[in-house]
């Protein structure tokens, strides 16, 4: 289990942050970790994978911390695909991602060999990412993160840029991989998609975790939720008196 324990960042000069972060991950979870752009999604992810020197708190791994004992690398990221390099083979950029885990080149050929056909890929191997779809390049990216084994998976945005069937594929592939055992976390905006997989919602508003609790999908609504908890922003003049015929 992953447990985020009183996590905060704090930047001088500057109102953006987390404040006392606290929410759980077991194996069993599909969570979806929802706020607006700027609530703090990204420092969170950011802390959690030590990217940035948090202020307060811990993140453990099955009780002991994250970060001792390689148990990051139990952890696997699903960047944004515009964060990835677009000159490579495919095959090379999975290949990379083996190495970084320390695995033998042997090892990773064979598990590449099991998950492109599973991902139905194998035709894509040879080609240079910036030659491939923004679907192939999902795949390519999943295979990546497959391919370290990892035993939590982080989605930031999944499915953006994505067309309506490659959509619906690519949450199905999640809902594979969350049957194999495997915890997810998915940060997405796309409500509608998060309520037909996960069994835990965390609610994240200007910093401040205001939800967190597993919800039953199939009658708790996530929108309903988001809405009773987040904190609108109102101009300070209606747009309707604008619009009004006068």
């Amino acid at each position: 289990m992953i447990e985020v324990i009183n996590l905060s960042k704090t930047y001088k000069n500057s109102t953006f942050g987390i404040t006392k972060i606290n929410f759980t991950i077991k194996p069993s979870d599909v969570v979806a970790f929802v706020g607006n752009n700027g609530a703090g999604k990204t420092t969170t992810i950011k802390a959690i994978f030590n990217e940035l020197k948090i202020s307060e708190g811990e993140v453990l791994f099955d009780g002991e911390s994250i970060f001792e004992n390689e148990n990051l690398k139990k952890v696997a990221f699903f960047p944004d695909s515009n964060n990835i390099g677009l000159s490579v083979k495919a095959k090379d950029y999975i290949f990379y991602h083996g190495y970084v885990m320390c695995m033998k080149k042997n090892d990773i050929q064979e598990r590449l060999n099991q998950i492109a056909k599973s991902l139905n890929i194998e035709n894509l191997l040879n080609n240079k990412i910036i030659n491939l779809s923004a679907g192939q390049k999902k795949q390519i990216i999943l295979a990546s993160v497959l391919i370290q084994k990892p035993q939590y998976i982080f989605f930031d945005e999944p499915t953006a840029n994505l067309d309506v069937e490659s959509k619906i594929e690519f949450m199905k592939t999640i809902e594979e991989i969350h049957q194999a055992g495997i915890g997810i976390l998915i940060a997405s905006h796309v409500l509608e998609e998060l309520q037909q997989v996960a069994n835990k919602l965390v609610l994240i508003d200007q910093g401040k975790i205001v939800f967190s609790q597993e919800i039953d999908k199939s009658k708790d609504d996530i929108l309903q939720i988001y809405l009773k908890h987040h904190t609108k922003k109102e101009g300070n003049i209606k747009l309707e008196d604008v619009l009004r015929p006068r």
